[in-house]
This record gives C-alpha cells, sequence and structure tokens, in this order.
C-alpha cells in the first residue's frame, strides 16, 4: 500500500511567505510613519522660525496706541478704513476733506485710521510700515508723505524704506521693525475689524460707529446731526 505524500513542505513555504509579506508590511508602514514623522518636524521648525521674535497681537496693540488725530475724548469719532495703495484713498486725502472739517469742527471730532490693505499685493507691507513709524511717533507723518509725494501703488519694501528716509526717522529702528513682521498680524486685526464693520471698498468711513459718505457734505451732515443731539 503507497503511502500519503505529505503537505508540510509546501505548508511550511506558504508559513514562510506570508512572514515575510507581512514584515515587509511593516517595514514600508514604519517608514511611512518615519517620513510623516520628519515632514511634521520640519513644518515645526519653519513654523517656529517664522515666529521667532514676533510679538503676540495682543501685546502689539496694547504698546501700540490708535492712529488717532484729534482728541481722544472728542464728541464725534471718524474712524477711516483704509489702504495706502487705494487710488480714492488718495483723492480723498489729498482733496482735503479732512482739513476741512477739523477747520470747521476744531476739537469736537478726532480722525482714526486703520488699516484694510486689500487694494495691492504690497498693501499689507505699507500699512506695517506706516504702524513702524508710528513707533516713532511719525505715523500720520509717514501717511501723508505717501499719499503727497509718492507714484501711486508704490509701495515695494524698499520704497517704504526710503519714505521713512525722507522723513528722518531713525533707519534702523524702522528697517528692523519691517524686516521682523512684528505688525503683520496687527494688520490683518483691523482688516478682519473692517470686514465686520461692514466695510467693502476703501476708504470706508464711519462717524460714530455709524457708515458716513465721504464727501465734505455728507460728513458735515453727520457731525452736525451727532452735535445737535
Amino acid at each position: 500500500m503507497a503511502r500519503q505524500k505529505t503537505s508540510k513542505p509546501r505548508n511550511s513555504r506558504k508559513r514562510q511567505r506570508l512572514a515575510e509579506q507581512a514584515k515587509t508590511a511593516r517595514m514600508k508602514q514604519m517608514r511611512t510613519i518615519g517620513v510623516v514623522a520628519l515632514i511634521l518636524v520640519i513644518l515645526g521648525g519653519i513654523i517656529a522660525w517664522r515666529n521667532m521674535g514676533r510679538v503676540p497681537v495682543e501685546e502689539v496693540a496694547a504698546a501700540a496706541p490708535p492712529n488717532l488725530d484729534g482728541r481722544a475724548d472728542a464728541p464725534v469719532q471718524i474712524v477711516e478704513y483704509g489702504d495706502f495703495g487705494c487710488h480714492a484713498c488718495r483723492a480723498w486725502h489729498n482733496a482735503g476733506v479732512k482739513t476741512q472739517l477739523q477747520t470747521a469742527y476744531g476739537d469736537q471730532i478726532s480722525f482714526e485710521f486703520r488699516h484694510f490693505p486689500v487694494i495691492t499685493p504690497n498693501s499689507p507691507k505699507a500699512a506695517e510700515a506706516a504702524q513702524c513709524a508710528a513707533e516713532q511717533g511719525a505715523f500720520w507723518q509717514f501717511h501723508d508723505y505717501i499719499y503727497e509725494n509718492t507714484p501711486e501703488g508704490a509701495l515695494r519694501v524698499t520704497a517704504l524704506k526710503s519714505y521713512a528716509a525722507a522723513i528722518e526717522l531713525d533707519q534702523t529702528s524702522f528697517d528692523s521693525c519691517l524686516d521682523s513682521g512684528k505688525y503683520r498680524d496687527y494688520v490683518a486685526r483691523d482688516q478682519r475689524a473692517a470686514v465686520q464693520a461692514g466695510a467693502r471698498g476703501t476708504p470706508s468711513f464711519y462717524i460714530n460707529g455709524q457708515a458716513a459718505h465721504p464727501s465734505y457734505e455728507g460728513m458735515a451732515g453727520a457731525i452736525e446731526a451727532i452735535l445737535a443731539n
């Protein structure tokens, strides 16, 4: 009677093959986990490097007074959301509406400029530059210089630094401030506030929290109504 052939060697080879496949799968999984971990470490390093030396926006805002022209307790408070790359903002400034209102109403009104840098790719950096000028007490001087003495839209970093030189700011301090991105989050916060206030373009004006027409007549009418009450 012939013996039945055993299948043990065949089963052994199958188990060995399955074990090798499982080992290969584990090694592949470990390599994938390693690559993902390395990517996360690199990204974390990049984020940490970018944020190195940056001050939280709350601290920056607390240290930076409002860009105010006039008394903080004026009964009529006018807020402009503007953009240094904005043609209409430049035109409004150079039309002298603000000066006319200040002449007419004196210390009964105040103007505050807030950033809404949406017109050009360089507008956010220009807003940061204005805040760096504000550190030296020269926000309005820098603001006026851009609108009155520079080519429209010339807001590259090299140009912004040259404007600081033109109004005789401390160049080293200004350049360090601008290069650091210290006011990046501050400017972004102003922009979010503009949207929340309902601003849809620049310049947008609010008088005691209510939207106002940018013409002298429109703004004067709103001021008169507030003062009458």
